[in-house]
Order: C-alpha cells, then sequence, then structure tokens
C-alpha cells in the first residue's frame, strides 16, 4: 500500500470518527482507526451547551427509583456538537464546558483528563497535549505542543497514571493529499518534574503506518501500540521494553491475521492484559506483551467489548444484545449480572469505579440533533434508570 491510500483513508476516519464513532469504543467493523476513551476540559469556551432532556424511568431489568441508580461522585463524558462536556450522572447540567479536541482519554482511577487540542492546521497540525482534573476544580495544564507540521494521534494513560504514552504523525493528510512523507513516532511523557516530558520510543518513517497507543505498564517498564493504516485493522502489535539505561527495545508481532479493528483494541486498568474484536465479533485477549498468546472469549458475536475497571474481566452484549455478560480472562468463567435489555443494545462505558454500565440503543435514523437512548445499569442487582442525551457517551469518570 503507499502511505498516500494509508493517509486519505484515515484522514476520514480520523476526522469524522471520531465524532461518528462507536459509542462504546469496540466496534467490530474496521473501517477506522481507534478513538481514545476519553473527556473533556477545564479551560476552554465559557458557554456549555443546552442540557439535553433527560427522563428517570426504569428499565425491564430491575426497576428503581432513578435516584437510587445514579451516583455522583461520578459523571459521564459525552461528544455532542459543541465539542466535549462531562456532567454529573443525575444532571443534564455541564459541570466542565463545551470544548474542542481530537482525541482523548482518562485516567485509570477516572480521575484526570489528557486530550489533543488541535492545532491552527487543516489537519490539527500543530496540536497540544492537555490535562486536567474531571472535576473541574483545577487549572488545567498542557504538556506538549507540536510543531506546526505535527498531528496529534492517540493517547493512553499508564497504569498507574503519572504519565502518558501518546503518538504523533507528520505528512501528506487528507483525501487526494497524495503520497507525501510520513513519519509516525510513539511518546512517552511522564508528570514526574525529573521525568521524560516528550521522548520517541518507536519511530517509523515512510512506511505509511501510524502508531496507535494501547497501554503503557509502569511496573514492567513496557509500553504496546498497534500499527494501522488503510482499512483502520491492526497490521502489527508493537511493544516496547524502557530499559533501566534509558533505551528502548521494540519488537513487532504480524496481527494482521486476527482481523482485529484498531478500535477495539484496549487494555485493562492495570495493563496488564489487552483485547481486541475481531471482524467475525469475535473478543480475543492476550498478555500487553505476548500477542501471539492471544485467546478468545466464548461464543461469538459479541458486542462493545470493555475491560471492568479494576478487574480482568470483559463486559460485552450477548449477540442479540439482549442479555450483558462478564467473562474472566483469568479463569474462562462468565457471569450475566442482567438480561432482559431491549434488543440492539450496545455497551457505552463502565462507570468508573466498575460497579455500573451504561448502555445505549438507537430506535431510528440518527442525525445531528438526534436524542439517543441510554440505560444506566447497577451490576450488584440489575436496578436500572434511562435517559436521553444529545451526544455519544464515551466514558465515566470520578468527580469525588
Amino acid at each position: 500500500m503507499t502511505a498516500g491510500a494509508v493517509v486519505a483513508v484515515l484522514a476520514v476516519a480520523i476526522i469524522v470518527g471520531v465524532q461518528l464513532r462507536d459509542r462504546g469504543l469496540t466496534a467490530a467493523n474496521p473501517s477506522a482507526p481507534p478513538p481514545p476513551a476519553g473527556s473533556g476540559s477545564v479551560v476552554g469556551p465559557s458557554a456549555s451547551p443546552t442540557a439535553s432532556p433527560r427522563s428517570t424511568g426504569t428499565a425491564t431489568a430491575s426497576p428503581a427509583p432513578a435516584g437510587a441508580v445514579y451516583n455522583d461522585d461520578f459523571g459521564f463524558v459525552f461528544l455532542g456538537p459543541d465539542g466535549a462536556t462531562i456532567r454529573k450522572e443525575s444532571s443534564g447540567g455541564a459541570i466542565v464546558p463545551a470544548f474542542k479536541q481530537q482525541s482523548l482519554t482518562v485516567s485509570p482511577d477516572g480521575r484526570l483528563v489528557a486530550y489533543w487540542r488541535p492545532g491552527a492546521g487543516q489537519n490539527g497540525e500543530g496540536a497540544q497535549l492537555r490535562m486536567f482534573n474531571a472535576a473541574g476544580n483545577s487549572t488545567e495544564q498542557t504538556l506538549v505542543s507540536l510543531a506546526s507540521d505535527q498531528r496529534g494521534g492517540g493517547i493512553v494513560w499508564s497504569s498507574d497514571g503519572t504519565g502518558i504514552l501518546y503518538s504523533t504523525e507528520t505528512g501528506a493528510f487528507g483525501i487526494g493529499a497524495g503520497s507525501g512523507t510520513n513519519a509516525a513516532t510513539l511518546n512517552v511523557y511522564e508528570l514526574a518534574a525529573n521525568g521524560r516530558h516528550g521522548t520517541a520510543i518507536d519511530t517509523q518513517t515512510n512506511t505509511g503506518w501510524l502508531y496507535r497507543p494501547v497501554a503503557w505498564d509502569r511496573s514492567a517498564n513496557t509500553a504496546a501500540a498497534g500499527l494501522t493504516g488503510e482499512g483502520g485493522y491492526m497490521a502489527f502489535y508493537v511493544t516496547v521494553r524502557i530499559n533501566a539505561d534509558s533505551t528502548f527495545t521494540a519488537q513487532r508481532a504480524d496481527s494482521s491475521g486476527a482481523a482485529i479493528g484498531m478500535g477495539s483494541v484496549r487494555a485493562s486498568s492495570d495493563a496488564k492484559l489487552v483485547l481486541g474484536t475481531a471482524t467475525s465479533g469475535t473478543v480475543g485477549y492476550w498478555p500487553l506483551a505476548d500477542f501471539a498468546a492471544r485467546k478468545t472469549a466464548s461464543g461469538s458475536g459479541q458486542r462493545g467489548a470493555q475491560w471492568q475497571p479494576g478487574s480482568h474481566r470483559i463486559g460485552f452484549m450477548s449477540a442479540s444484545g439482549e442479555s450483558f455478560v462478564l467473562f474472566s480472562a483469568d479463569d474462562g468463567s462468565a457471569t450475566t449480572p442482567f438480561n432482559g435489555v431491549k434488543a440492539g443494545a450496545n455497551l457505552s462505558a463502565f462507570r468508573a469505579d466498575g460497579t455500573a454500565v451504561t448502555l445505549w440503543f438507537i430506535s431510528g435514523p440518527t442525525t445531528p440533533t438526534s436524542l439517543t437512548n441510554y440505560a444506566i445499569y447497577r451490576l450488584s442487582d440489575g436496578a436500572t434508570a434511562t435517559f436521553q442525551e444529545l451526544g455519544q457517551l464515551i466514558a465515566s469518570v470520578r468527580l469525588r
């Protein structure tokens, strides 16, 4: 494949896919590269978008007063027509104003948010990597400012929340851009004052491949990323060992035969395990540093697969979408916390502490002004509350 073909496809995927992405971040459709899991900003436009209507009805699994299901220690992150916002679970008002972003990610404990603020270039070149507290009660920080010819790629937090793994890219971008130079880097940023504040740990030059970070296990000194290109599949799985002498050792595994959509690849909160969904709908999982040890969860047609925070359990909807399943990657067992969900439901996000999940439902054609139906389910007893929102719920954050 040529670099031009790759970036032409990725141009559409990155610009459109971030806004019109699979709300569960785990679509089997490989046509788009991975949007990160994410959040919003503290410093930004002062005007908040109009709050969307909410209803506090109940779902069929286990009716309960809505107030008993919502937990305002946590909030939802939405992508809407005016940008990203953060809102309390029980309230439609934004506690973090709308802001523009290209990629965003939430720390493992749900308290910190990092995102790329688009630069002035046509495709966001010159972007800034920024960070803030999800509760909106601290000053936003700028960590990295890219050169005018660089674009921000993907971003993920390290397992201990003290660093960020991110990618950048340069060269032709967009439909009809031609086969211009393409360079991509995988980088680390450590929050400590004496840490690495933007160090490239692996690089691609004129290959057409782009990095999409997956995880950074600080305890094992190992980072991982996928290499993706035309079609949005994970063509290679790359691991980088960060050595004691500050050198880096990269290894690459050919993952093209697994037909895994790059947008579905994500790591457990401790960064020990990684999952990815194949085009068949089968969920695979493997140790961070060993793609060859990949196993598959039982069954097929699983949808919306995500790791339950703080565990090695994978949550997904059954093939029909009527049951929610928790599969243990440690021992292969599976449980069904609740059934009776409206057919076609998909997983938006786990609550940041793993005690609840939010599902989304499409009831008709979508437009920029369409309301999406959501239901939050408490895993302990299946109690649920429903609401509607103008925007895509993509993550949960911890507010206190």
